[in-house]
């Protein structure tokens, strides 16, 4: 039992970090992150995390974000973790 909870430990301490906002083209950025509770999830969650990172990157630019894509892959026990990437670019914020 204590094997398992190690595992299960090891994996929520790795596994819930975001890539950070990584630029890939002009304007264009990517983000990706895998679900703290691994293979006992869906991705959309962290979906929604993703979204708020992304978003608040923008923000700082005064720019608005733009979906380009968003793939989810929900986690499988013991095979692999909830995982998300967003791709997206920004705009001209109307806000003013």
């Amino acid at each position: 039992m204590s094997i398992v909870m190690l595992t299960l430990s090891f994996f929520t301490l790795t596994a819930c970090t975001s890539s950070g906002v990584v630029p890939i083209g002009e304007s264009i950025f990517i983000v990706s992150k895998k679900s703290a509770a691994c293979g006992f999830s869906s991705g959309e969650g962290t979906k929604v995390d993703l979204y708020r990172e992304a978003n608040a990157y923008c923000e700082e630019k005064h720019k608005s974000l733009v979906t380009v894509e968003a793939i989810t892959r929900d986690g499988v026990p013991f095979v692999r973790c909830a995982s998300v990437e967003l791709t997206f670019k920004y705009i001209t914020s109307n806000k003013s």
